[in-house]
């Protein structure tokens, strides 16, 4: 098996360094895992690979060569030649946020065809049967349909099938699959992690699989390289990292990760394992958690919904939802994908009008309201919601720190420019960012970074209901233990009640008090 890719003692910076002498190497047709925290470096490093570095980031030490069969390409020496016979001929990416890498204007298979052609002189009747046959390869369903069809109107799942299919296409010897499966639910997850690895093999296409899930990619890698600060300081076969892990941050990854079989609360960190931290901690097995979610039904529930029924045209989403939530709870619910979780917290937060059915709210006095009948400004001082795609949910053109500041100045509009800003600060050091980072734009965060900041958003205007829509689904391990810490604290000493809507069972059934898990617009077990 001959080599594919060298990383040769690699740094990645302007000025400072972010990736630092990386080295490591990659076979034709094998799998190795990158593992790291948001900010480790891995999705840089990978982007080194394809000569897609920012303008402000360069390899200032080492070499990243990929060895062809014509000629090797290295970087940073690559000609604009090379990167472009590189891309066309030799690597496939999969992006983490298939909404912001396809065309929203173009449809489906348009943008597939145009892959295909960057390669391949086909005919239109020869280049529509190789669309619909790569759309069949990755199973996407209707595939006569979805060539028409336009990157909205395809479920996540979907979208990163069609990403697949545009990176596999023209059988490339490396495909970089960068979060290919954060936002998708565990049952889609398996499906399209299957077909990558599938693919890969029937092609002899090496994989270079880049994830915070330590877990996942032990299972899919023959090898793990496992990165902290922009370091390597791990590296192994599965086997080795998953039974016998060296190193203290690797070990820590494994620690920090959610039990729903025996609840610690607060979570460790990796910084509290790393540092042999001794913190005091509540351990809670199942039945000492059912005691303590008894006790919440105890008062009169802080939200009620009876009987909401949601149709899009024909198509009957919700299908008659019942549930009350509790002052101080956190209600799980989960779900596959398409089952109609988002459009229930759509019409609970209000950017849905209900079609049918009762919702009523606690006021401050106890009473009942009905909460369709309330103004928008009424309804999100007491409900708010953190949205699943974090890119989407803030503004480009603003900075942090000017979404951030209209969120207080609109709620608590007598607070004093001084507190505001402490007020800020403190949330942000909460969700473990800098107090620069009001200076940035989104763009400049990683994708976990971005929903930290959707996270500290809505926190900033103290509602009563929080609705946690896939809000941690973004986030590696150890700042998904910091979050869910946050929250556990706000619950617990302000009394929050949460809505916590995820395709993580492990996470839900840690987290909340209840769970319901809906099917098709239904609960299927309450």
């Amino acid at each position: 098996m001959s080599e594919l890719l060298r990383f040769d003692g690699v740094d990645i910076g302007n000025g400072k360094t972010i990736v630092q002498q990386l080295s490591l190497t990659l076979n034709e047709g094998e799998r190795l895992g990158l593992v790291g925290e948001s900010g480790s470096g891995k999705t840089l490093s990978a982007l080194g690979i394809a000569g897609l570095l920012p303008g402000n980031l360069r390899i200032s030490s080492g070499h990243i060569t990929i060895r062809l069969p014509d000629a090797p390409i290295r970087f940073p020496d690559a000609s604009r030649s090379d990167i472009q016979r590189l891309r066309r001929h030799a690597l496939g990416f999969v992006f983490q946020e298939p909404m912001s890498a396809l065309n929203p204007v173009k449809s489906c298979g348009w943008q597939l065809a145009e892959n295909i052609q960057m390669t391949r002189s086909l005919s239109k009747s020869q280049l529509k049967k190789e669309v619909l046959h790569w759309m069949k390869e990755v199973e996407l369903p209707n595939p006569e349909r979805i060539e028409h069809a336009f990157p909205h109107q395809l479920s996540g799942g979907q979208r990163q099938r069609l990403m697949i299919a545009m990176a596999l296409c023209n059988h490339p010897k490396l495909l970089i699959a960068d979060e290919p499966t954060t936002a998708l639910d565990v049952r889609v997850r398996d499906v399209v992690l299957d077909l990558i690895e599938q693919l890969c093999e029937r092609y002899n296409t090496a994989l270079l699989l880049i994830s915070h899930d330590l877990k996942m990619v032990a299972k899919r890698c023959d090898h793990i390289a496992v990165l902290k600060n922009g370091i390597l300081c791990e590296y192994g076969t599965a086997r080795e990292v998953l039974k016998n892990p060296q190193h203290s941050y690797t070990k820590a990854l494994w620690a920090c990760r959610p039990d729903p079989m025996n609840r610690i609360i607060p979570l460790p960190s990796v910084k509290d394992i790393e540092s042999n931290r001794s913190l005091t901690r509540r351990i809670y097995n199942n039945e000492q958690w059912l005691e303590v979610a008894k006790e919440k039904q105890n008062h009169p529930p802080i939200l009620s919904a009876n009987n909401l029924r949601f149709a899009y045209g024909d198509t009957e989403v919700l299908k008659g939802i019942t549930f009350n939530l509790y002052p101080g709870e956190a209600l799980g619910i989960l779900g596959e994908s398409g089952c109609g979780k988002s459009t229930l917290s759509r019409i609970i937060s209000g950017l849905e009008n209900l079609q049918d059915g009762y919702l009523t709210i606690s006021d401050e006095s106890g009473l009942r309201v009905d909460l369709a009948s309330q103004p928008r400004q009424w309804r999100a001082e007491r409900i708010q919601m953190i949205f699943q795609d974090a890119m989407a949910a803030l503004n480009p053109s603003h900075t942090i720190g000017r979404t951030l500041s209209d969120v207080r100045r609109h709620f608590f509009p007598r607070e004093s420019q001084a507190e505001r800003g402490r007020v800020i600060s403190e949330t942000l050091e909460n969700m473990g960012l800098s107090a620069d980072a009001v200076k940035r734009y989104p763009h400049a965060f990683s994708g976990g970074q971005r929903q930290r900041i959707c996270i500290a958003r809505a926190l900033l205007a103290e509602p009563k209901i929080l609705i946690c829509d896939e809000s941690v689904a973004a986030l590696d391990v150890s700042v998904q233990a910091q979050i869910l810490n946050l929250l556990t604290q706000i619950r617990d000493e302000k009394g929050m009640s949460f809505i916590f809507i995820s395709h993580d069972p492990d996470t839900v059934r840690y987290f909340c008090h209840r769970v319901l898990e809906m099917e098709k617009g239904v609960f299927v077990n309450t």
